[in-house]
């Protein structure tokens, strides 16, 4: 079956439908789209991740979530912690040191997004100006 669309062009209905459908989805409000993975999700993709050489989707997906620029975490509905990481830390050796954080959560189904931050302001705190670098143990 082709239906006549307004130029003309014929399309086959299942076309049709998937069109219709995909306006639908895109004339959600944002509120609708999901806030990003839970803890245990991102644990799982940074897995992949690593088992992949830390190449590929799943990769990308655990330093985007991982090890994000504070600059990022534009939410206004909680307070942000902050974090200094230190000139000298790769982003490979965080996104390990949080990986391990997060496998210890209690709570997996929680967001990252919400528990990232406190992971990094705790392995990263930022010190006042002037005061001196703790001591390397």
């Amino acid at each position: 079956m082709r239906i006549a669309c307004v130029t003309s062009r014929p399309v086959k209905a299942g076309q049709l439908l998937s069109t219709i459908a995909l306006i639908g989805l895109l004339s959600q409000p944002a509120a609708a789209a999901p806030a990003g993975p839970s803890v245990a999700a991102l644990v799982a993709a940074c897995e992949r991740g690593l088992a992949n050489g830390n190449t590929g989707v799943d990769a990308a997906m655990c330093e985007w979530y991982a090890v994000p620029c504070d600059c990022k975490l534009t939410a206004r509905d909680w307070e942000l912690e902050r974090w200094c990481m230190p000139p000298d830390e790769s982003v490979d050796d965080a996104m390990l040191k949080v990986l391990a954080e997060l496998r210890r959560q209690p709570d997996q189904a929680a967001a990252a997004e919400r528990v990232v931050p406190g992971i990094l302001s705790r392995l990263y705190p930022c010190r006042p100006q002037g005061e001196a670098a703790p001591t390397p143990r």
